[in-house]
């Protein structure tokens, strides 16, 4: 009998939400905020994030740590070796607490820029909100991207 091994993802976009990845990756441990050197956050002509190599940048990610069954999960909600693909999966070295880890990180081949889907905002900002990145982070590099939209309700 094999042994199932768990491994360390790497978060960028809708998976900032720990609601998202509990409904996911319902075995997820959360294992801190991480940074990706070298590379920079994008919304993909899909409407998607995206890192893309950028020697200038970084990116601001969670890490969880994930066994077998949700990664498998992952790799279906993610599109990974669907047909067509949406995301590749690679890893990348992260660095969390001054230490470097090996994440798998879903990398769209997709480079060219796009507007997010309308969907898709609320999800990353609702990420934005759990995973509490810096502001001056978020203001460089997603809110560009990803406005923030106060939702009101009536009742």
């Amino acid at each position: 009998m094999s042994k199932i091994t768990d491994s360390l993802y790497f978060a960028y976009g809708s998976n900032l939400s720990f609601a998202q990845m509990d409904s996911r990756c319902p075995e997820n441990t959360q294992m801190g905020i991480g940074i990706l050197h070298g590379y920079r956050w994008i919304i993909s002509s899909r409407g998607y994030a995206n890192v893309v190599k950028s020697d200038s940048d970084y990116v601001m990610g969670r890490i969880y740590k994930i066994n077998k069954r949700d990664e498998d999960r992952l790799d279906k909600k993610e599109g990974f070796n669907s047909i067509p693909s949406c995301y590749d999966k690679e890893t990348l070295s992260i660095i969390a607490d001054g230490v470097s880890c090996d994440c798998f990180v879903y990398v769209d081949p997709v480079i060219q820029e796009g507007p997010p889907k309308n969907e898709y905002i609320d999800k990353i900002n609702a990420g934005l909100v759990d995973s509490k990145f810096p502001d001056e982070y978020v203001e460089k590099y997603i809110r560009n991207k990803i406005p923030l939209i106060k939702k009101s309700r009536e009742d």
